[in-house]
């Protein structure tokens, strides 16, 4: 029963709004799926702190971050709004003493300002019948309550997904690969390490172990939530062992990739009070969120931004990684520094722009995902293959500069590295390539 003489109005309303608020003492009922922190600009206390009744219906859905702007529900509750949720609602109304606005507005700066939006101020005449749509849709909700409790209760969520919001403008980067013209026959070389099944068979059964206590740690983290204890206790705990602190520094982690890093760098990144933010963000099940989809780009290259997005000391390129790895160790190889996967894939011919930690992250793991997809093994084996690889080369390009082999080994200080040379040495003698 709508009747005419209504006011159109295009954007920006905000001024409109304002002046409507100004004016009302009784009421202020607001019904919009998105907020955000403009509201509180529209919202302001100095325009809102004389109305008795001040009644917000929005949407409260973990899904999307726009319907999920935890900072500035505190604030309006904390400002004496009673808030419901709706997660069907789509419609934006807002109601004062004198006026009622019907809008294609939410509550945000695109909504009220950048936007071509629409609005109509209806006819003194249609104020009661806005008003009871809007009774009847606040009857209808008053199950679902947003207090301060329920609001801290996901602010893990909220925080999650404010890092995953973040990077979501950035272009996806690019990847080209261009064929390495040189003497070596690259395809030779990966066939030679492919084909040596036997050095693998360790690698195999550890992982194989080393799995099964990475799926008992998800598990446990899915369904009762994060525990530092899984992380780490002290060296003095009896139950030392059964921390990740304690496989990556000295465990089964260890004896199947190792990070170089010592255990006080493990310690203080899992005893850091926003660890459980890191772990949140890496494993979101833990908190109730949706998993991350790595099959889809976007997401893949937005996990790997935010990775590295936390300030904490000791964890800044090899950490975020080795905890990549262990949480995904379907998606990312264990290399836990970036001039090394680097170093292979530019070897293997990738061109790319990435320069952030996290683009890089994205672009050398995608890449090698693709070069490596046939091979029939998972990504500790790729790993060791791309390292096998990577110093075959170099010795290759370095006795092509008329180096000496013992000369090559030694300027190398870590035994690990020279033992990588050595396997270079007579993988380039099978294939005939010195």
């Amino acid at each position: 029963m709508i009747k005419t003489n209504e006011t159109i109005i295009l954007n920006p309303i905000s001024d409109i709004v304002i002046s409507d608020i100004k004016k009302s003492i009784k009421r202020l009922y607001i019904a919009v799926p998105f907020i955000s922190a403009f509201s509180k600009k529209i919202l302001e206390k100095k325009y809102i702190n004389n109305i008795s009744e001040k009644r917000l219906i929005t949407k409260f859905d973990e899904t999307n971050i726009n319907t999920f702007d935890i900072p500035s529900l505190q604030y309006l509750l904390n400002e004496g709004f009673e808030i419901l949720f709706n997660n069907n609602i789509h419609l934006k109304l807002y109601i004062t003493d004198n006026d009622a606005i019907i809008t294609s507005s939410n509550l945000t700066k695109g909504g009220f300002e950048n936007n071509i939006e629409l609005s109509v101020k209806v006819a003194s005449s249609n104020l009661a019948y806005s008003v009871e749509v809007f009774d009847d849709l606040w009857n209808s909700s008053r199950e679902n309550k947003i207090t301060n409790k329920l609001l801290n209760q996901n602010l893990d969520k909220y925080n999650v997904l404010k890092k995953k919001q973040k990077y979501e403008k950035n272009a996806i980067i690019k990847l080209s690969q261009t064929i390495i013209q040189n003497s070596l026959n690259i395809e030779h070389l990966l066939d030679d390490i492919f084909n040596e099944k036997g050095e693998y068979h360790k690698k195999i059964s550890l992982a194989y172990k080393v799995n099964k206590r990475r799926n008992k740690v998800k598990l446990q983290l899915k369904h009762e939530g994060f525990n530092r204890d899984i992380f780490y206790v002290s060296d003095s705990d009896l139950d030392n062992k059964e921390t990740l602190y304690y496989d990556f520094s000295y465990g089964d982690e260890w004896k199947l990739a190792g990070t170089g890093l010592r255990k006080t760098q493990f310690k203080d990144v899992f005893e850091s009070p926003i660890f459980k933010s890191v772990i949140d963000y890496i494993f979101p099940e833990s908190i109730g969120l949706e998993p991350w989809n790595f099959d889809e780009d976007k997401s893949f290259q937005n996990f790997c931004n935010g990775l590295f997005d936390f300030d904490i000391p000791q964890y800044s390129e090899a950490l975020p990684i080795r905890l990549a790895s262990y949480f995904y160790p379907d998606i990312f190889l264990p290399i836990f520094k970036l001039e090394h996967l680097q170093g292979v894939c530019e070897t293997l011919g990738l061109t790319t722009k990435a320069k952030s930690r996290g683009d890089r992250l994205f672009a050398y793991n995608s890449f090698l995902r693709e070069i490596m997809k046939d091979i029939p093994y998972d990504n500790y084996i790729k790993s060791n293959m791309v390292y096998r690889l990577l110093y075959s080369i170099k010795l290759y390009k370095r006795l092509a500069n008329a180096e000496s082999f013992d000369e090559i080994k030694n300027s190398y200080k870590k035994k690990w590295v020279q033992e990588f040379i050595e396997k270079g040495k007579i993988t380039l003698k099978n294939i005939s390539a010195i």
